[in-house]
């Protein structure tokens, strides 16, 4: 059954090969082993084999059979070292520097964020080529708001690696850029950049770029405006910048956030609606022929359109294939479409595995490919249209099937309704999208686009209303679910085993996923329970705030130099997190104060933390012993001073001190010998202690 699945489908045990070595250089990035040298002799072996008639032996074709995998193993390490040998070096002074900006300017609160490609930097004498992407965030005035896809800019600004706070359980900004080829990032001034020329860009995107501008204009031209627009221009060009946070919660929550991330499920409508447009040419051989010519041009162009977005290109490739297949009047094999496309994008970009898009819709694709057929074969419905909201319901199950783990781990929530989001949302969109389409095909004629325009506005209008009524039903999401990778695998498992189950009907298999399935709510129980006898002294890393939480039996105390009521958004995004892992339902929060000497005692851990010319207040008549000293607020503290009257393991810097004042301390601690911890530097700083206190 499984070997009949494997020669089938040759392109799955490849791209799985092709995985695995990604994963593992990513993983072991020191390793830097002979990886040409031994691909090469692989190959050689290979190439041997083949040419010697190797069908004559059984055991030869199993070994020609495991050097193809071992090859292609080496091929995703090999791919990987490339990318991590290209990683530009920058150091940390003033620079001038030519570069292009290759995204889209978006506005933040204080400035306006893109990606810049740069091309030369001028060090002392001279112009110096150099590649590397940059993260570039301009300060907010009059020049910046005319900058433009394609622009060639001389800048003069610092560049700073991309660093990752280290507060625990939170976001890794830095790996997720890392994985987008930027490492660096530089905030520009009023007046340190020039305009040089327009148009500079990859023309791929300049003209992706242009022609998305203008058919945004066409919405805007008849009026589409506000949420409709914003969602309409999300939802078929995948322009995302005019989406309000309060619409993203809505979509999140309803469970349709996937209608809003111009995917595979937008491709494929294109799709169906080609293959129904251009039905008259599937008589003969040329009529499929120009068919498929003419559906895979534009889906290709559909791709240019939506910006060339990874989710986009994957799915165009699978419905390609499909396409070509047609040609030929043959059913191609579904599964090996699916694989060879993931070969195909992990070839041209293999950090494309860490990509959460990535995996998602691959998932999702497999898993309704997989388990759609069986569970609309469970019930017979008549009616047809019954018949159609049964068939969403099936493929709402399906994916559900294939994604649940990852969006538990990734998203922490899960949103109760989503069978009753995709029995209304999807078949808006779907007609959404071939109105629009209409609309903008029949752009240049204003007496039949008045019309169509009100129908596109007011269905925009009953999507958002839907998604907004079904998102303020009670109870419409599980939020604050923590899933770690251990039972992420284990429920991996048992869907694998039902997919076993299914094809041979081997009741042992079933028994298997029972068993994985009970052992899951064990794993988790055991885990928590671990968790509570885990206390955690934290030191966060938020810019010019001080914030020591001690977290025990899932109860903390979090102290900060600030006012609690203005706490809220520092607190959301880097301390609530770890919070939530720890399931600390009644946090506490106490506001230091003005005293320029704080003591805590924790887990017999002793820790001070000074703030203030603490020596005007406090003269010990013999020498303090503690384990951690913090130095906040730019204390008014020499270290040669400090250690005469404290010893202490380890001084801790954090980031509510400047950048220059933490420079002075670890001159003055180099010379001491002291050992220290830089916050701002080195990321939040953890303690963590098992066992009963």
């Amino acid at each position: 059954m499984f070997e009949r699945f494997l020669h089938q489908t040759p392109f799955f045990r490849f791209t799985l090969s092709l995985i695995a070595g990604i994963v593992f250089q990513i993983v072991f990035s020191q390793t830097n082993f002979p990886v040409r040298i031994l691909g090469l002799i692989i190959f050689l072996l290979i190439v041997i084999l083949q040419v010697t008639k190797r069908g004559q032996y059984f055991w030869v074709n199993r070994f020609w059979g495991m050097l193809v995998t071992v090859f292609i193993f080496l091929l995703g390490i090999q791919l990987v070292q490339t990318k991590q040998n290209a990683k530009p070096e920058f150091t940390n002074d003033k620079k001038i520097y030519l570069a292009t900006i290759i995204e889209e300017p978006s506005e933040k609160q204080n400035s306006y964020q893109t990606t810049l490609s740069i091309h030369y930097v001028k060090d002392s004498c001279c112009w110096k080529h150099k590649n590397g992407k940059l993260l570039a965030y301009f300060e907010k005035d009059s020049n910046v708001q005319k900058l433009v896809f394609g622009d060639r800019l001389i800048i003069q600004s610092y560049i700073n690696p991309v660093k990752h706070s280290g507060n625990p359980k939170t976001f890794n900004y830095k790996r997720y850029l890392a994985f987008r080829d930027i490492h660096f990032q530089t905030y520009i001034q009023s007046g340190k950049f020039e305009i040089l020329e327009h148009g500079k860009g990859p023309w791929i995107y300049q003209f992706s770029n242009n022609l998305r501008s203008r058919l945004l204009a066409v919405y805007q031209k008849n009026n589409i405006t506000g949420d409709e627009f914003a969602v309409l221009s999300a939802l078929t060009l995948g322009y995302k910048e005019e989406l309000s946070t309060d619409i993203r919660e809505s979509f999140s929550t309803s469970g349709a956030m996937h209608i809003l991330a111009v995917s595979g499920l937008h491709v494929g409508i294109i799709y169906i609606i080609l293959v129904r447009i251009l039905f008259f040419l599937q008589r003969n051989k040329y009529g499929r022929i120009i068919q498929s010519l003419l559906i895979i041009f534009t889906l290709f162009f559909y791709a240019f359109l939506t910006g060339l977005s990874s989710s986009v290109l994957r799915a165009t490739i699978m419905f390609s294939i499909m396409a070509l297949g047609k040609i030929f009047i043959r059913q191609s094999n579904i599964y090996n479409t699916i694989f060879f496309s993931a070969f195909v994008m992990l070839l041209v970009n293999p950090y494309s595995i860490m990509n959460v898009g990535f995996q998602l819709s691959y998932l999702a694709v497999f898993s309704i490919v997989f388990f759609y057929p069986k569970i609309y074969s469970l019930l017979e419905v008549k009616h047809t249209f019954a018949d159609k909201i049964w068939q969403l319901i099936a493929v709402a199950f399906a994916a559900q099937i294939g994604t649940f783990p990852l969006t538990m781990y990734y998203f922490h929530q899960f949103p109760v309704y989503f069978i009753l989001a995709n029995i209304f949302i999807i078949p808006l969109a779907m007609l959404l999208i071939y109105f629009a389409v209409i609309l903008l095909l029949l752009s240049p004629f204003e007496i039949l686009v008045k019309p169509l325009s009100i129908a596109v506005k007011y269905i925009t209008y009953g999507l958002n209303f839907s998604v907004k009524t079904i998102s303020e039903l009670p109870f419409a999401k599980i939020q604050d679910i923590q899933f770690d990778w251990v039972e992420v695998m284990i429920l991996f498992v048992v869907v694998l085993f039902i997919m076993f189950f299914i094809l041979s009907k081997r009741m042992n298999y079933f028994r298997v996923a029972i068993l994985f399935f009970l052992f899951s709510p064990l794993y988790n129980i055991s885990s928590k329970y671990i968790q509570s006898k885990e206390s955690c002294f934290v030191v966060y890393n938020i810019p010019k705030i001080s914030a020591i939480d001690f977290v025990r039996n899932n109860k903390n105390q979090l102290f900060i130099n600030t006012n609690i009521k203005s706490a809220g958004d520092f607190v959301k995004y880097n301390i609530k997190p770890f919070w939530n892992y720890y399931q600390i339902e009644n946090p506490e929060i106490k506001q230091l104060n003005e005293e320029p000497f704080h003591y805590y005692v924790f887990n017999e851990q002793k820790i001070v933390q000074i703030n203030n010319n603490w020596l005007t207040q406090y003269h010990p008549n013999k020498k303090l012993e503690v384990d951690y000293i913090i130095l906040s607020e730019n204390a008014d503290v020499r270290i040669k001073e400090l250690v005469r009257y404290i010893k202490s393991k380890m001084i801790i810097f954090d980031s509510s001190n400047n950048f220059y004042t933490i420079a002075r301390w670890k001159e003055q601690s180099k010379v001491l010998g002291i050992d220290y911890y830089d916050i701002s530097e080195q990321g939040a700083f953890i303690l963590k202690q098992t066992g009963t206190f």
